[in-house]
């Protein structure tokens, strides 16, 4: 019985916090206004049946009471919680995880890349990046549903665990997008990391409702130009990349060369592409 009467309790007061809730899921102020002055009231009709002539000021008395509690506890309460539910999304936007792969989200690869920049310029080192493009993610996700598409793109980024170095960085860039930040390298030796990027996302365990993943990825690589800004020194790896589609995916595509590998027959093809 004492169950019951709990769960009784507890629903209704679910109810009432409900009803106390805007649309948003914010605080109501003028349904909080509402029920306080309904509380008042009821106690001011117990008031007035203990006596007569007592009902005017017991009225008058519960509006005082409604007006003063709901100007110095609900109204701070709602502001506090506001402000409590917009500082949430400032909070979100400063991050620079992605959520999905645990690798960094494009605001944060893109301050790694900006470091890099510096450093390079500031004392003449190679730097090179590489753009990698999950092939085919919308056919996944089409054919195998949403979850196989997300399975897809957290094993890439497993793969960068596995070949890249101490000082580089990986991070998601895009939908489909990845982008690896090498510092210290020359576009020979990225041409190379890149393709060991290719091979393990091709060789890559990756399964959905114990059925295989068919995962491949296109990449194009590029090496910084002393004194050139970011818009145009990731210009030029998205044109190499796209050389790289064009040319048949799951390959990689250097901006001035292409180191190209056949993924079905296993056999190696060199090409000679420009980017530009």
């Amino acid at each position: 019985m004492k169950s019951m009467e709990g769960s009784g309790a507890g629903s209704a007061k679910k109810g009432l916090v409900g009803w106390l809730k805007d649309s948003h899921g914010g605080f109501s102020v003028g349904r909080s206004f509402a029920w306080l002055l309904l509380l008042t009231l009821a106690g001011a009709v117990v008031a007035s049946s203990l006596g007569t002539g007592v009902w005017l000021t017991a009225t008058l008395m519960a509006v005082l009471t409604a007006v003063l509690a709901h100007a110095l506890i609900i109204t701070p309460l709602a502001r506090d919680y506001e402000a409590h539910l917009k500082a949430k999304p400032r909070a979100a936007s400063t991050s620079t995880v992605d959520t999905l792969t645990r690798v960094p989200n494009q605001r944060g690869i893109t301050a790694s890349l900006l470091n890099a920049m510096s450093y390079a310029n500031r004392y003449n080192h190679p730097l090179s990046v590489a753009l990698v493009d999950l092939d085919l993610l919308a056919s996944i996700n089409r054919e195998m549903g949403r979850r196989a598409g997300d399975k897809a793109l957290q094993a890439v980024a497993g793969v960068f665990t596995e070949t890249l170095r101490m000082p580089d960085h990986a991070g998601r860039y895009g939908d489909e997008e990845f982008l690896v930040v090498l510092p210290n390298t020359t576009l020979k030796n990225a041409t190379s990391i890149a393709e060991r990027i290719r091979d393990g996302v091709e060789n890559a365990d990756c399964s959905f409702n114990g059925k295989k993943i068919p995962i491949t990825v296109s990449i194009g690589a590029s090496q910084f130009h002393k004194g050139e800004d970011l818009e145009r020194f990731l210009a030029r790896v998205e044109k190499a990349l796209a050389a790289a589609k064009v040319s048949g995916r799951n390959r990689v595509v250097a901006e001035r060369r292409t180191s190209a590998k056949s993924s079905g027959r296993g056999a190696a093809e060199r090409r000679t592409a420009s980017a530009r």
